[in-house]
């Protein structure tokens, strides 16, 4: 009898704990402690001809990936892409690399562009203190 009790309590800290995980892992977006993404990392982009220029403000204490900024195109092609140097930074998602913390601005030169063509822009960013965003998609059309 001693023995089941102990099984029936150990199930039901299990279950307690489990529900406090799911909840936290699902709980409102309100209740976050961090702005929304776009709200983050502001991001946009002019074209004028053949030139592109992607645009990312930055909120004080948030920061974005250098390695984990990618433009891929469809129906066009692209000179090599060059970004500015970041900040050396090091932690423990991707060790050793650069980093942007202030507002940034990448050039983008299409060399051919086809009609109906697109850019998709990839990105990486991390609000403090190191938690890590998901790679959030930007369309350029």
């Amino acid at each position: 009898m001693a023995a089941r009790i102990s099984r029936l309590i150990t199930l039901l800290l299990v279950l307690f704990i489990s529900l406090q995980a799911h909840a936290s892992l699902f709980s409102n977006p309100a209740s976050s402690r961090f702005v929304p993404v776009d709200q983050a990392f502001g991001f946009d982009f002019d074209q004028q001809g053949a030139q592109l220029n992607l645009h990312w403000k930055v909120k004080t204490g948030y920061y974005l990936y250098r390695q984990q900024i990618h433009v891929t195109p469809a129906n066009a092609t692209l000179a090599p892409l060059t970004l500015p140097a970041g900040q050396p930074h090091e932690d423990e998602f991707y060790g050793k690399s650069q980093i942007y913390r202030q507002d940034l601005t990448v050039p983008v030169t299409l060399q051919q562009a086809a009609r109906g063509a697109t850019l998709s822009v990839t990105y990486q960013a991390v609000p403090p203190p190191d938690s890590v965003i998901p790679p959030k998609p930007a369309p350029c059309r």
